[in-house]
């Protein structure tokens, strides 16, 4: 009996949920037309194969990877060798023999980077031109040095140390 009073009411409550559930229904169906659309638009240009796509990008990207290696083992070599290779200069010219016109004598100290190298010295004379080279170890050598061989190499020092 208690049933037979509400039963307007529970029907009524039902079919007001079941219109809900309608609306609820059509955005749904026109939600997925909207991407269904999408869909559709995005995989009718040229044939597009996602898998295909993604097999192939994943391949350039490993070749990339690869090619990034390779790179960065070569310039780690370079770097290594750089820093035998001369990277300081300096260079003197002066007058070797008094009153003998300009400066036509000269030295020259080329350096790496642990500033070892060499000097290379002329001299220019009336009797001649005449050339040496000294080693260089750590900015010094084992032979003796002139006043402009060592002004060389403290100028190829400076430079070195500015860059």
């Amino acid at each position: 009996m208690l049933l037979n009073e509400y039963i307007l009411y529970i029907i009524a409550g039902l079919g007001g949920l079941i219109v809900i559930l309608l609306i609820l229904v059509c955005v749904n169906i026109s939600n997925l037309r909207k991407l269904k659309n999408r869909y559709e638009k995005f995989m009718d240009k040229e044939d597009i194969n996602l898998e295909e796509l993604l097999v192939q990008y994943t391949k350039k990207l490993n070749v990339l990877l690869q090619n990034e290696k390779e790179m960065q083992t070569s310039i780690e070599h370079m770097e290594k060798v750089v820093k035998d290779c001369v990277q300081k200069v300096g260079v003197v010219r002066y007058q070797a023999i008094p009153n003998m016109g300009a400066d036509l004598s000269y030295t020259v100290a080329l350096l790496d980077e642990k500033n070892d190298g060499v000097v290379f010295n002329g001299i220019y004379g009336r009797d001649g031109c005449y050339t040496y080279a000294k080693p260089i170890k750590d900015g010094k050598s084992t032979y003796n040095l002139s006043e402009e061989e060592e002004e060389a190499i403290e100028q190829a020092i400076k430079k070195g140390s500015i860059a």
